[in-house]
């Protein structure tokens, strides 16, 4: 009767080669995954505090970084300035990583100035009125009788474009009105009219339809 074949001496010593093999090969392929991933190359990130926003994106395109910024309330760092970087200076990072720049909105606003920047979002965007004018409105003890430092907010963080507001202004002057293009440059910089700077009326004279 023949042995089965698990109690032959060779199947151990050919089981035992096999192990061997896998053995080896597992191990070999680790070291060379372990290497891998130390050939990434790495890159000593910058103190950031020191550039401006533009030139920080460009330095990370520069070393193959990603250099993304974000903007947040600050009642320390003035607005615009530089809060923080979410990787230290000098600590070495692999291509390829992200860097998040923090810049300051400056302190988070009241509700006074809140409001009274909702006002002039209003005033700009249906009245078309100036800079100055929206001012003078805000704080107008006859208008919103906002305190001044709510309605200066207003005016510094209003998104809006003064030469467009000038230029509907004039049209209304002419449409309506019929007034001269020098008559309507006056009543566009009075300081009893609409109080555009001498740029944004000269804007608005000089598009208008001849």
């Amino acid at each position: 009767m023949k042995k089965p074949i698990y109690k032959r001496w060779w199947f151990w010593v050919i089981l035992v080669i096999v192990l061997f093999v896998i053995a080896g090969a597992a191990g070999s392929g680790g070291s060379s995954s372990k290497s891998g991933s130390s050939s990434a190359k790495k890159v000593t990130v910058a103190d950031f505090s020191a550039m401006s926003e533009a030139d920080s994106v460009q330095w990370g395109k520069d070393h193959k970084l990603t250099v993304q910024s974000k903007k947040q309330y600050s009642s320390t760092v003035a607005e615009g300035g530089f809060v923080s970087q979410s990787v230290k200076a000098g600590k070495k990072v692999a291509e390829g990583a992200t860097v998040t720049l923090v810049y300051s909105k400056g302190p988070k606003p009241t509700a006074e100035q809140r409001n009274a920047l909702a006002k002039a979002k209003t005033y700009s965007d249906t009245m078309y009125m100036s800079k100055q004018g929206i001012y003078d409105q805000l704080t107008s003890e006859y208008g919103e009788q906002f305190p001044a430092d709510a309605a200066q907010y207003a005016v510094d963080h209003l998104q809006a474009d003064y030469n467009a507001n000038a230029l509907k202004a004039a049209k209304t002057y002419q449409s309506d009105m019929h007034m001269s293009k020098q008559a309507i440059y006056d009543q566009l910089t009075s300081s009893y009219g609409d109080k555009f700077t001498a740029s944004e009326a000269q804007y608005a004279v000089d598009h208008l339809d001849d």
